[in-house]
């Protein structure tokens, strides 16, 4: 069954409102509570050119030349759970290297990504929206354990400069190396060690830049206001088709311009002050101090989508605890268009011709999927062997 709104709108002249019906579907269940499929208004915007099954089957569907492919590797919020990994998106494009990039790697996003059954030699380009440990706490998992099961090439990590060079991403990633020495150390003249290596890639914090160019993929960065100096988001734009990935962030100029008739925008989104502050026994005074202070809530997430006006709105980093029903409710009063609550293992498929909404079946325990490696491995010297290790072995 259907829902019917009566919607309000104000006019510019402050005088008599446009009073209008809009339909809202009823939701299907969501995918923790045996859903299978995605929670949107709109599944499919435009004619698919390709006949895709009603769920993405991962290694299933090879990827047309034009196509793009997203999928929301995690949907959540600081508080990770099995029902949602903290937020991480991935995309592959269709170009001859079969590109893979990651935005963001927020607790539990990595076992999520195991199961899209990609070659963890291709996990190398990550690109961080900010330094919350949400939207990069499995971090350590990608360095030292991808490098244990076989990606021996280098990450690279994209990420914000600071006005504060101590917050920046480049010391953020010389920590994570010195965090990550004993662990390398252990694989010396075992394994490859090049796989924990970390070449950094500095973006503008105060400006908007061209950030990434390469086998027809460009991808571009803009500030947002979140924190401190530091947090951004990107655009990933591939044979005419766009991604903007908004990580955290209050309503932004900077968003609004970079994604201006975008084909999929992945925006931020908490429940209401409210709501949210009910859900999780936190005071609402100060969730709607902390939240309007930081983050998009859902009636300014309508009115940035009206701004944008995206093929696709994606609602992403939400609690769904509470629900999404009064979510939509609260974004349709000002963007009629189509919108998708993004659940984890959400998938997108960006065609010239249309945008289809889909949800994946989750492999909960997939095989290591190995490709090709884009360097020759390095190992180095073993660490020398502590002392004591030979009087105390067991040689059995």
């Amino acid at each position: 069954m259907a829902r019917r709104f009566v919607l309000l709108f104000k006019s510019t002249t402050g005088g008599l409102r446009d009073e209008r019906e809009m339909t809202i579907p009823e939701f299907p269940k969501m995918a923790h509570e045996g859903g299978t499929q995605a929670l949107t208004t709109t599944p499919v915007v435009g004619v698919p050119t390709v006949d895709y099954a009603d769920q993405y089957v991962p290694g299933s569907e090879t990827l047309a030349s034009e196509e793009i492919r997203v999928t929301v590797i995690g949907s959540g919020y600081p508080f990770p759970r099995r029902a949602q990994a903290s937020g991480s998106i991935l995309v592959e494009v269709g170009n001859d290297q079969r590109d893979i990039f990651i935005f963001d790697l927020g607790t539990g996003a990595l076992s999520n990504l195991a199961s899209m059954q990609l070659p963890v030699e291709s996990i190398t380009k990550l690109f961080l929206t900010h330094l919350h440990a949400d939207h990069m706490g499995d971090i350590f998992g990608l360095m030292g354990s991808y490098a244990k099961v076989g990606r021996t090439d280098p990450v690279e990590i994209w990420g914000g400069a600071s006005d504060n060079p101590d917050r920046g991403i480049s010391k953020f990633v010389e920590h994570v190396s010195g965090a990550l020495a004993w662990d390398r150390a252990s694989l010396a003249g075992h394994r490859a060690t090049s796989g924990f290596d970390i070449e950094v890639h500095e973006v503008p914090w105060d400006a908007p830049a061209g950030t990434y160019d390469r086998d027809g993929v460009t991808i571009s960065s803009f500030p947002e206001i979140h924190g401190v100096n530091g947090a951004v988001g990107y655009r990933l734009d591939y044979a005419g088709q766009s991604v903007v990935v908004s990580g955290d962030t209050r309503p932004c100029q900077f968003l609004v311009d970079a994604a201006q008739n975008v084909d999929l925008l992945i925006h931020e989104c908490f429940q209401s002050p409210a709501a949210f502050a009910a859900a999780n026994g936190l005071d609402p005074a100060e969730m709607t101090a902390a939240l309007k202070s930081e983050h998009t809530i859902p009636s300014q997430l309508g009115q940035v989508l009206s701004l944008t006006n995206p093929r696709m709105g994606v609602v992403w980093h939400l609690d769904l605890s509470p629900g999404v029903d009064d979510v939509m409710t609260e974004i349709s009063a000002s963007y009629e268009g189509a919108v998708t609550v993004s659940q984890d293992f959400t998938v997108f498929n960006l065609l010239p011709s249309a945008v289809v909404a889909r949800q994946a079946k989750i492999l909960t325990n997939p095989p290591v999927v190995h490709g090709r490696s884009r360097r020759e491995p390095i190992t180095e010297a073993q660490t020398p062997e502590p002392g004591w290790f030979a009087n105390e072995r067991l040689d059995l």
